[in-house]
């Protein structure tokens, strides 16, 4: 049985990242993979422009100076300034020509067409040169990068409309159970729940670029379940939710290793110990257990990581933790990797409640994962430990 890490190693020495690229427009591209190195066609700032609201003038013309103008951003002053005299400049206006230093309007004051200045102001004070920050032809992203909305800024700064990104993956998605009702519908038999996991993996994938072929739920039937895993098979990536484990109806693992392969079996780790990873063709294919929060956990441990590897993201994301003492004791044996639910505030984690991995409230209720080491056993509260906040895509405004 494989740990954690030497499962995502495994899986990342495995998967290739996709080919396809498409072009998408700049307000489409947040959150996409960049298939391109972008460098700058212009440089920044394009012009010397003021870093202040103020007066330009040369340096060292006196205290008093004569305004002979203004320049604002988008329209410059057209003419000269000459010694002792100054130009009302407003933040991120061109320095007018003959200008070499910009001084704050409050440490001037006015009498009509008089500025006098009532501090000495340095030589080339509060000017924001061309190309201090961007020279013409500088590389500032590299393929591989996940845009953020920082990047979309710099992007549109550069005047770039239309980028090009790796296409959107393909994941084809399907729950497995003869005791799963979609939700909207009734339960009519006793021991019929709804289908809470496929709601959850697509709320999650949400955060990523996919295109979900949602297969559905898929019954108890090892036919019925071949079918639907060759049916997926054409997609980038494969998630199921329940049939992975050891139970007389779990059939999911068995057909994955008759229609391609099942390369990983088992990790440990809690909850989550069932897991199966493989591929049907050209097709990634990720097993999750039935229990809810494992199926929580898997994804953010394992699938996500590889989904944005197969998205061709380099370098990956990288996880966000912090090390926070316990407010409270938490139970543990010896053995498996933790990940407990617990609720991070003031600068310690809660433990959440039961930790089981039937718990959907405890899952919606918590707001990290408090990831306690294999090697560890009970952690008395003071104790340090390492947490996960979740992601905003795993709980609205978090």
């Amino acid at each position: 049985m494989q740990t954690l890490d030497e499962l995502n190693a495994q899986i990342a020495a495995t998967l290739a990242p996709i080919a396809r690229t498409e072009t998408v427009a700049l307000d489409d591209a947040c959150g996409r993979v960049l298939a391109e190195a972008i460098t700058s066609n212009i440089e920044l700032p394009v012009a010397d422009v003021s870093a202040m609201d103020g007066y330009a003038f040369t340096a060292n013309s006196g205290d008093t100076l004569t305004l002979i103008g203004e320049s604002i951003a988008g329209r410059p002053f057209a003419g000269t300034v000459g010694a002792g005299e100054c130009v009302r400049i407003m933040t991120g206006a061109v320095v007018p020509a003959g200008a070499d230093t910009v001084e704050m309007q409050e440490n001037t004051t006015r009498d009509g067409g008089r500025i006098t200045l009532t501090r000495p102001t340095p030589p080339r004070a509060n000017i924001r040169y061309r190309g201090e920050e961007l020279q013409l032809g500088e590389t500032v992203l590299q393929p591989g990068k996940i845009l953020s909305a920082a990047d979309v800024l710099l992007l549109a700064a550069l005047g770039c409309a239309r980028i090009r990104v790796t296409a959107p993956l393909t994941v084809a998605l399907l729950s497995s159970g003869d005791e799963l009702v979609a939700p909207g519908e009734a339960l009519t038999e006793s021991g019929q729940i709804y289908d809470s996991n496929r709601a959850l993996l697509k709320a999650l994938l949400k955060s990523l670029p996919v295109r979900v072929h949602d297969l559905g739920i898929i019954r108890d039937d090892p036919a019925a379940i071949e079918a639907a895993l060759q049916q997926a098979a054409n997609s980038d990536a494969i998630i199921t939710s329940g049939g992975v484990s050891v139970g007389d109806y779990d059939y999911l693992k068995t057909a994955v290793a008759k229609l391609g392969s099942v390369q990983a079996y088992k990790i440990k780790m809690k909850p989550g110990k069932p897991f199966v990873f493989g591929n049907i063709g050209t097709a990634a294919y990720f097993g999750l257990p039935g229990n809810p929060v494992s199926s929580f956990v898997g994804f953010s441990q394992i699938v996500r990581p590889a989904l944005w590897q197969l998205a061709g993201a380099n370098p990956l994301p990288a996880p966000l933790t912090l090390t926070v003492p316990l407010a409270a004791p938490v139970r543990k044996a010896v053995g498996r990797r933790d990940f407990q639910r617990g609720i991070l505030e003031n600068g310690s984690v809660h433990p959440q409640g039961g930790q089981d991995s039937h718990r959907v409230y405890g899952l919606a209720r918590a707001n990290c994962l408090i990831d306690l080491p294999a090697d560890s056993g009970d952690q008395p509260a003071g104790a340090t430990v390492t947490v996960w906040p979740f992601l905003a895509s795993h709980r609205g405004g978090d």
